[in-house]
C-alpha cells in the first residue's frame, strides 16, 4: 500500500520551451520511477518519519517556530547541535548515499515529518520547518507531487528543480513528505 505511483503526464511545463520540456519531463519520470520511489518506500524513511512524528506529534506552532529559528542560527555559527544531531542520523547517511549514487542527478535531498519539520537530509537545508512551503503543503495535505519551479541553486551552481512527494505508512496514511532537488542542466 506504500507503493509510491506517480505519473507526470498531466503537468504543464508551460514555463519551459517545447524540446526541453519533453526532455525535463523524461528526466523526472525516470527520478520519479527510480531513486523517488526507491527512497520513499524504503524502511528507512518511512520508520524514521512515523519515529519523529511520536516526538513531535505534540509540538506547538511556537516550539516549531524556536526549532526553525535555533536551525536558521546555527547555519552560520560555529556550534551547529540541532544540525549536527540531524546530519549525523541514519536517515541522513543514507540520502547521502542515494545523492552521492545518483550521477549528480540529485543535489539534494530531504524528508519531512507531519508536521513538516525535517527528519533526515542529504545536504543542510537554509530552515528546518517546511511546514510552511508548497513543497510540503501540497504532498502532505492532498498526496498530490509539488514540481518546483526550474531554477539556478545559488549554493551548488546547478539548474534544477525540486520534486516533493507523500512518505506513506504501511496501510497508505501519508505521514510525512520527501523533497529531491534534481539536476535538469548541467
Amino acid at each position: 500500500m506504500r507503493g509510491l505511483i506517480l505519473s507526470f503526464s498531466l503537468i504543464a511545463l508551460t514555463s519551459v520551451p517545447g524540446a526541453l520540456a519533453n526532455d525535463y519531463e523524461n528526466l523526472l519520470n525516470e527520478v520519479v520511477a527510480g531513486p523517488v520511489a526507491e527512497v520513499v518506500n524504503s524502511e528507512a524513511v518511512w520508520a524514521s518519519v512515523l519515529q519523529q512524528n511520536e516526538v513531535t506529534g505534540d509540538y506547538s506552532q511556537d516550539q516549531i517556530d524556536a526549532l526553525d529559528a535555533q536551525w536558521r542560527a546555527e547555519v552560520d555559527a560555529d556550534a551547529k547541535p540541532l544540525i549536527d544531531d540531524l546530519m549525523s542520523r541514519p536517515l541522513s547517511n543514507y540520502l547521502k548515499s542515494v545523492q552521492d549514487n545518483s550521477q549528480g542527478v540529485l543535489t539534494e535531498i530531504f524528508v519531512v515529518d507531519a508536521k513538516g519539520l525535517n527528519v533526515g537530509q542529504s545536504a543542510v537545508t537554509s530552515d528546518y520547518w517546511q511546514g510552511d512551503e508548497e513543497k510540503w503543503q501540497i504532498p502532505f495535505n492532498s498526496g498530490g507531487v509539488d514540481i518546483g519551479e526550474i531554477e539556478l541553486d545559488d549554493s551548488t551552481g546547478a539548474v534544477q528543480s525540486q520534486v516533493s512527494v507523500p512518505v506513506r505508512d504501511d496501510k497508505g496514511n501519508i505521514i510525512g513528505t520527501a523533497t529531491f532537488a534534481v539536476r535538469v542542466e548541467q
